[in-house]
């Protein structure tokens, strides 16, 4: 593709994009809290589209600057929300779940949004080479699965609680009347983070392998592996404490609910502004 026409498509994609994750939004919000027979007719089809227009701009940047999007914390940003983005797509297209789409949705145009907005206001320097290394592309990748995964798991947690809270109360009102129950939000909840806990265990096996042979100023004590480290152990714990402790649902998804937070901690500002090496620029 010509290199102007190519620039073009990928401008085209980034305006669009942010507004279609909030239109999208929108409609699955109008479907859940109003019950719009219009909202619910048009919801899925623009999960679609909005999908769709997300992984087309993620191979237009990728062509256009000649590199993955994982040179700075808000190019990964945007990955996180297409991973969530997706993952749900097929949630919803796959199995009977269908009350939780605004949330998901919410949070992952939450993720492109702050993503669309620091890319127009930072400029990263020049593209480090070790991005055309193989180990760090996988590391990467299976790094954003794992993310992904545990952000999903956070989101059926919260929706636990507000519908246990709901339960407890005998206030039967939006929320228990479009989620799904409380064992099958337990469940999704679990084997998201247990999605994220693969991945991130391998992202973790592939960086000690990788990283010491990648990196001259590698350091085990690096603030990032550090930060990484402890949400695998925060997740660890979540898995062994609902099959080892077989502590009651509402205690395992607090902790999984905490994993969540520390990782959006490592992510953006461990990731920005304390790594001594986990930078690509």
């Amino acid at each position: 593709m010509d290199a102007n026409l190519l620039q073009l498509a990928k401008s085209i994609a980034e305006v669009f994009l942010p507004i279609l994750y909030v239109v999208t939004a929108i409609g699955y919000g109008m479907a859940f809290f109003r019950d719009d027979a219009m909202a619910r007719q048009w919801k899925s089809r623009l999960l679609l589209a909005t999908t769709a227009t997300h992984f087309a701009y993620i191979g237009l940047h990728t062509a256009s600057e000649g590199h993955c999007m994982v040179t700075t914390p808000f190019e990964m940003m945007s990955l996180v929300a297409f991973t969530l983005l997706a993952t749900y797509t097929v949630i919803e297209f796959k199995t009977s779940v269908k009350g939780t789409g605004f949330f998901l949705v919410t949070l992952a145009g939450a993720f492109e949004l702050v993503s669309s907005v620091m890319l127009k206001v930072t400029t990263g320097g020049e593209m480090n080479p070790v991005l055309s290394n193989l180990g760090i592309g996988l590391h990467v990748t299976a790094a954003i699965f794992g993310f992904g995964g545990i952000a999903i798991s956070a989101v059926y947690g919260l929706l636990y609680l507000l519908l246990f809270g709901e339960l407890k109360r005998s206030d039967f009102g939006k929320f228990f009347k479009h989620l799904p129950s409380l064992e099958s939000l337990e469940r999704l909840n679990t084997a998201a983070s247990i999605i994220g806990f693969a991945f991130l265990t391998v992202a973790i096996g592939i960086g000690v392998f990788w990283l010491p042979r990648t990196f001259a100023n590698f350091s085990y004590l690096d603030p990032k592996l550090l930060a990484t480290a402890l949400v695998w152990c925060v997740y660890a714990a979540v898995l062994f404490a609902k099959y080892v402790l077989k502590l009651d649902g509402r205690r395992v998804i607090r902790l999984s609910i905490g994993g969540f937070v520390l990782a959006i901690f490592s992510l953006t500002v461990v990731n920005a502004f304390f790594s001594h090496f986990h930078k690509f620029y």
